[in-house]
């Protein structure tokens, strides 16, 4: 589980709101977009709770599997795919169980039944927060792989918030890292498993021309430039780009 960042104001702002609503007899929904720590700010503060699936704990309420008697608070995931919210929460409040919800989905039944709401903003709208945990994740991607790879040599993606930014840090590093035998070994691999569904020479061909094509035209811009930097004929060159769709 990924440490809460509070950088940014609007994270303090979420961490005080959830603080003084652990105090308060009411229910919480933590909403926002995937990956922008909701579970996180719920186990900081509400680091007594038992976290679940909210859709498979309504499915252990169903199977009589579980014993509701058992819990004061509970964390559930994703509460917006359960079945019947109004009707779940319902069930829940009549053994006086504190509930700390997340979801993605706006749900009608929301604003009744959670008397504080704490809506967590995007990454990329957080960047005091985007900052700090891009450095953390690649201080532990370094620690793991033993490398020194720096932020600026990593293209990071946050498109879905802290789990795109981890993987495209740790692909970084190890993309940074990595020596030609590595990389011979891996791509022996890759190609080892696409070999159960392609074996002719061509088509396994593009697994290296268009990494090629694109790398060297981010690193030489013009196509004149690109072909006389691979020693290969302009006209070749731009066979290769449109039978690949890698125009401009």
């Amino acid at each position: 589980m990924d440490e809460f960042i509070t950088e940014s104001q609007v994270s303090k702002n979420a961490l005080n709101m959830a603080t003084l609503a652990s105090t308060l007899p009411v229910q919480v929904l933590i909403f926002g977009e995937v990956g922008v720590g909701k579970k996180s700010l719920a186990h900081v503060v509400f680091h007594d709770a038992t976290l679940f699936d909210a859709l498979e704990f309504q499915d252990m309420i169903n199977d009589n599997s579980i014993n509701l008697e058992d819990f004061e608070i509970l964390i559930l995931s994703d509460i917006d795919r359960v079945n019947n919210i109004k009707q779940f929460i319902e069930k829940l409040e009549k053994q006086h169980i504190k509930i700390i919800a997340t979801a993605t989905q706006e749900k009608e039944s929301f604003g009744e039944k959670f008397a504080v709401r704490i809506d967590l903003l995007p990454l990329r709208d957080r960047s005091e927060d985007l900052e700090n945990l891009s450095l953390n994740y690649l201080t532990q991607a370094n620690r793991l792989f033993g490398t020194d790879t720096k932020i600026d040599n990593i293209e990071m993606d946050f498109s879905k918030n802290s789990i795109s930014l981890r993987e495209s840090i740790y692909r970084g590093v190890v993309f940074d890292s990595i020596n030609e035998n590595q990389l011979a070994t891996l791509l022996e691999g890759f190609l080892l498993k696409q070999m159960d569904e392609i074996t002719e020479y061509k088509e396994l061909l593009e697994i290296f021309e268009i990494p090629l094509i694109k790398a060297s035209r981010t690193k030489f811009k013009s196509q004149l430039q690109m072909s006389g930097a691979l020693n290969i004929n302009r006209n070749t060159l731009r066979k290769k780009i449109n039978q690949y769709g890698l125009e401009e």
